[in-house]
């Protein structure tokens, strides 16, 4: 991937944050095999854990779609690995923790292998989706660890707090 660490210095702007993803996206043909796989589906699987950040590779198969969310009290950065993601970007423009959710659309995107994304607080919503027939993986840094996050229903707008999981560990 030329110009990741370039990309992702620029994007993070933290030395340890910068290191960590390196040696994941590094690594990444070693557990790119061991991360489960469901059809129309995305996978989340920890690699690593601290006290101030967690590693979390995803794998999205073909026609898979997220729904439209924001990343909690973290931070996010996104190294795409391999494939072509698609992001739909939203901005909420209501009250905080307000039960139905006012999102103004705030642009769109396409993540190509080696592409940097990055997600600075909960007024900041996404939607991706891999429209393509092959399957994407993508490497998020979260700082702090995700436990909670915010989904919004498309249709209703209604919110309502989810806690992050893990299909697997490989830490």
């Amino acid at each position: 991937m030329a110009g990741k660490g370039g990309a992702l210095a620029a994007a993070i702007q933290n030395d340890e944050f910068v290191e960590a993803m390196e040696r994941f996206a590094g690594a990444f043909a070693s557990y790119r095999e061991r991360l489960p796989l469901i059809p129309y589906a995305y996978t989340r699987t920890r690699l690593f854990r601290a006290p101030h950040y967690e590693i979390v590779v995803m794998q999205w198969s073909p026609g898979s779609v997220s729904p439209i969310h924001d990343h909690g009290s973290s931070r996010c950065w996104v190294l795409l690995l391999e494939g072509v993601l698609e992001v739909e970007n939203f901005e909420r423009d209501d009250v905080e923790n307000a039960a139905t959710v006012s999102l103004r659309e705030a642009g769109r995107s396409v993540l190509n292998r080696g592409d940097v994304d990055h997600r600075a607080g909960a007024r900041e919503l996404h939607r991706v989706q891999n429209r393509t027939g092959e399957s994407a993986y993508s490497l998020q840094l979260y700082a702090a660890p995700i436990e909670t996050y915010t989904v919004v229903d498309v249709h209703s707008r209604q919110s309502r707090i989810v806690t992050a999981l893990c299909d697997l560990e490989l830490g």
